[in-house]
């Protein structure tokens, strides 16, 4: 356990010298379960001469540490130890960190003593506090932060520090536990302040908590109506889009790019290409969290363009006056730019300006055939499009880089490969290109190339997407390149950068089992369903990884929840007495190289500390109760989603979220909450909603079989009921 925990610590906070520290924590000690003292001095020695990175890892070790030993309990004693009374509960996670201070070796000795309410645990034969002459600070950390974190699992607040150290000459080392007042103990009232004044600065709003802001705006640019309904127009509508945005980002506009519109339509299961009533787009503004959207028409008067737009502010529900441009077709930049101008008067700071893919160099006619490629319907269409566009104008990237997309579709990655190489360094697409290079080169088996490529693209633009894309070139190389360093560093390097995608958590866990370390392996696959608790394939992992060590119970109950979420995993077996090997090629490879994520909630959230976790679960799930009685889904959907960060599997605010999702349309997303909230906790309210939102969909007998579980759960289920009922009378009806 400690090994491990030195390990993943030095992982994250000194990954530079990790191969240095390997010299001695290496993969043969963790299988063989021991690591000579010699080994562990040696790398405490080095560590006390890294100056304050020294404290940090040990504050990391001992609080993972903490985290696997409390996970490794079974759990009905998990259960048993939380329905202690605080008094007894303080003396358990005491004892817990008294059993593994002294399991680290076989010298050292620690024991517990509690007088006055005053907790005392006492180390001899510390091996961090073994030192030829006294040390400026205490070495005991490790310790320290083991407390700090069986205390944190066992929801109790207590002060603990120091009070002697062998490494400053005192005989033993020594923490001193002082209970503090348990956050339970406060009204709801009291919880409901502390954590408003917490994540708000100590603002306090009577409509909510105010989100948090942001650098700069973000605007949700339509594309613009066909008025006349002219055949030759029908690409300009999305050319509109394309040219609007690009006019407003290179003013310093926060306008969403043509990808991460669509992406959006396609998790909302909106048609990208489907004429919208002004309430859906006003909607879709506000659940993509846009604060300001533009709408508007195209048409032709004389073989004069005429473009309209109009500006709507979601925050204060104002429409602007309509804004018009005119011109030839020949000038049609200079069109849109007059556009821009008028709908958005008022520019931003000249620092946020950049330069747009479509330069007013770039004829009109080959953006025009750029635009009919993007958006053809198949991959041969989109492939004439865009080489008809490159005949135009050869420098034109946005076309190779819609060639790759659409070789790559067709998969041809030998042609989407040859597509993006002439972008030059200079060019603001390079390293996008070079991106999607090093994807076609993984697609064909050229991992070597790949590293290569991915390697010169973190030196320039580092990112965490690339650095896990490295992590899995380096997992499918047969022969990797001799600097090259374990998988595991790279996706620990990716979830350093950005801790909130579950991928980066997903493929860290995972290369962990394969490293032969299943222990820290199941650590972070709980990560990962914590951040995505929707994802069926790290409950299915975790579940694998749970059965290799020995933890059936746990196991299966995370296989219950795949399966619940995926058919994918109905086959899925688990064997009592099999012995488990890593499944290969479960990696994940980011595919899409996006912007850094955008700060959200969850770092406030770190700032509540060790409060009860529980309560302010129940707070915000009551906040979000409330808003979504009154149909304010925004708000609403922000608190619920805050109660699910501090209690991941609460039933009650997964069926409420689920109901959020089907009341906007976003069927997909309701489903996957329903079955979330019924594997936390089956009600046959729950049964129900997932029934409706089945209806919704159109899948019939799966309706029909939640309802007729909903009965199964409570017989006097009228609304379960009523659905049967409407089920039979006509059943090909939508809800």
């Amino acid at each position: 356990m400690l090994v491990a925990s030195l390990h993943q610590a030095i992982t994250e906070v000194l990954p530079g010298r990790l191969d240095f520290y390997e010299s001695w924590l290496n993969r043969g000690g963790f299988r063989a379960s021991r690591v000579s003292l010699a080994a562990i001095r040696a790398v405490c020695s080095f560590l006390r001469q890294e100056g304050d990175d020294y404290h940090t890892v040990m504050q990391h070790a001992g609080h993972m540490t903490s985290s696997w030993a409390y996970q490794d309990l079974s759990p009905l004693r998990r259960a048993c130890l939380r329905a202690l009374p605080s008094r007894l509960r303080i003396r358990a996670a005491c004892q817990l960190a008294r059993r593994h201070a002294a399991g680290a070796s076989e010298d050292t000795r620690a024991s517990v003593r509690w007088r006055r309410g005053l907790g005392t645990l006492s180390i001899g034969a510390s091996l961090f506090c073994d030192v030829r002459a006294p040390a400026p600070a205490a070495l005991c950390r490790y310790y320290q932060s083991m407390v700090e974190g069986f205390l944190h699992e066992l929801d109790l607040m207590a002060d603990v520090r120091i009070a002697h150290c062998h490494a400053l000459g005192d005989e033993t080392c020594t923490i001193v536990v002082t209970p503090g007042e348990r956050p339970h103990t406060l009204p709801v009232g009291a919880v409901a302040v502390v954590a408003t004044l917490t994540l708000c600065g100590g603002i306090l709003h009577a409509q909510g908590t105010a989100p948090l802001p942001t650098a700069r705006e973000r605007v949700l640019v339509m594309p613009l109506d066909n008025a006349t309904r002219e055949a030759r127009l029908s690409w300009l509508t999305e050319g509109s889009a394309i040219l609007l945005a690009e006019k407003l980002s290179a003013a310093g506009v926060g306008a969403m790019t043509r990808d991460q519109r669509l992406r959006a339509f396609e998790r909302l299961q909106v048609p990208p290409l489907a004429t919208l009533s002004r309430a859906t787009v006003v909607r879709l503004g506000q659940v993509v969290g846009a604060s300001d959207v533009i709408t508007g028409s195209i048409a032709v008067e004389r073989d004069v363009l005429v473009v309209k737009a109009r500006r709507l502010h979601l925050d204060s529900g104002r429409l602007d006056p309509e804004a018009t441009a005119r011109g030839s077709f020949a000038d049609l930049f200079a069109v849109y730019g007059r556009l821009a101008d008028a709908v958005w008067p008022v520019r931003a700071d000249p620092d946020a300006m950049q330069a747009g893919h479509s330069a007013p160099s770039v004829p009109p006619s080959a953006f025009e055939s750029y635009v009919k490629g993007l958006v053809a319907d198949t991959p041969a269409a989109q492939t004439s499009w865009f080489g008809s566009a490159l005949q135009i104008h050869p420098g034109y990237d946005a076309a190779r880089i819609g060639l790759w997309q659409a070789h790559t579709a067709a998969g041809d990655h030998r042609a989407a490969l040859g597509s993006v190489l002439p972008v030059t360094d200079s060019s603001p697409l390079s390293v996008e290109a070079r991106f999607l290079a090093s994807l076609s080169h993984i697609r064909l088996a050229e991992y070597a190339e790949a590293f290569r490529v991915l390697s010169g693209l973190q030196q320039r633009a580092p990112s965490a997407i690339v650095q896990n894309n490295l992590g899995v070139v380096r997992l499918r190389s047969p022969s990797p390149a001799q600097d090259a360093g374990r998988p595991v560093w790279y996706f620990s390097q990716a979830r350093t950068l950005d801790s909130l995608d579950a991928d980066y958590v997903f493929n860290l866990g995972y290369a962990y089992w394969l490293d032969d370390d299943p222990r820290a392996g199941v650590y972070w696959l709980r990560e990962a369903v914590r951040l995505n608790p929707a994802d069926g394939g790290a409950h299915a992992l975790l579940s694998l990884m749970l059965q290799a060590s020995g933890q059936s119970s746990e196991a299966a109950r995370e296989l219950a929840l795949a399966q619940r979420l995926s058919s994918t995993f109905d086959t899925v077996e688990l064997k009592a007495g099999s012995v488990v090997q890593p499944p290969r090629g479960l990696e994940r490879l980011k595919e899409t190289l996006e912007p850094p994520r955008a700060e959200r909630f969850d770092a406030a959230l770190e700032m509540v500390g060790q409060r009860d976790q529980r309560e302010l679960a129940l707070f915000y799930l009551e906040r979000g109760r409330r808003l979504f009685d009154r149909e304010h889904d925004r708000e609403a959907e922000s608190e619920l989603t805050r109660a699910l960060y501090l209690a991941p599997y609460e039933a009650e605010a997964h069926l409420l979220l689920g109901r959020l999702h089907l009341r906007s349309g976003r069927l997909r997303e309701a489903i996957d909450a329903f079955k979330i909230s019924l594997w936390s906790e089956e009600t046959a309210a729950a049964h129900v909603a997932l029934a409706e939102a089945y209806l919704e969909a159109r899948d019939q007998p799966s309706a029909r079989s939640e309802a007729q579980r909903a009965l199964v759960v409570d017989p006097k289920s009228i609304h379960a009921q009523k659905l049967l009922e409407r089920l039979r009378q006509n059943p090909r009806a939508p809800l």
